[in-house]
């Protein structure tokens, strides 16, 4: 039965990574991205489907999926970790929300400069938050008696941080990148095109570092 909850919080995960992400970075770039008369590639495509939106709403349901498992099938390690990400939880959670209100208002001529930096923004916050909590899983949490025993801050480090910018932001643009190339021709594939390499690079280089902190940290506990 483990093994069975495990495979489908996983799949859940997977899914939500490869069938939503990309619409996250494609929202990331809107706020870096210019062309001419101040359209952007990414700008105009977001524009030329409905709500700005390639997909529908219903792929991000597999991450509400994969909270009820662990909620369901693994009540301690959902409360001990809820209680460790509460405040990046929320934030993630606001991100998401204000991502979710400006799409449904940027069709709307007015202020819609203000919709696409709240898109762009709640979006980069979301990915932030999402690899946040990831680098802190991977570092490990303070836990007493089966309970959370660090601060409020606890989770907050430079390794986190790197994951949370390099790792997933840098990723899901990356993902959104290759979506353009994919779906679009001429100039928007043209114009998306060019970030592969930076992005590319940025991605590498984050792996790089987590890679070498870990090591670094690991070569010390192994020390002492």
């Amino acid at each position: 039965m483990l093994i069975f909850w495990v495979s489908i919080l996983a799949l859940g995960i997977l899914l939500y990574g490869l069938l939503c992400e990309f619409d996250l970075g494609i929202a990331i770039l809107l706020g870096f991205t210019r062309e001419k008369g101040g359209q952007s590639a990414p700008r105009s495509t977001m524009a030329s489907v409905p709500n700005g939106k390639p997909i529908p709403d219903g792929n991000e349901m597999r991450l509400i999926v994969a909270g009820v498992v662990v909620c369901v099938a693994f009540p301690v390690v959902y409360a001990t970790v809820l209680s460790a990400f509460y405040l990046p939880f929320l934030l993630m959670l606001a991100g998401l929300i204000l991502r979710g209100v400006a799409s449904e208002r940027r069709s709307t001529e007015r202020l819609r400069w203000v919709w696409d930096a709240a898109s762009s923004g709640g979006s980069l916050i979301a990915a932030f938050m999402q690899g946040l909590m990831v680098a802190a899983l991977i570092q490990g949490l303070i836990i007493s008696r089966n309970k959370y025993s660090g601060d409020a801050l606890s989770w907050w480090s430079l390794f986190a941080a790197m994951c949370g910018a390099g790792g997933l932001c840098i990723g899901y643009a990356l993902l959104g990148v290759y979506w353009l190339m994919r779906k679009y021709q001429d100039d928007v594939r043209t114009a998306a095109y060019r970030f592969v390499p930076t992005l590319s690079l940025g991605s590498l280089l984050a792996l790089v570092f987590a890679f070498v902190y870990s090591m670094a940290a690991n070569l010390r506990l192994l020390a002492h």
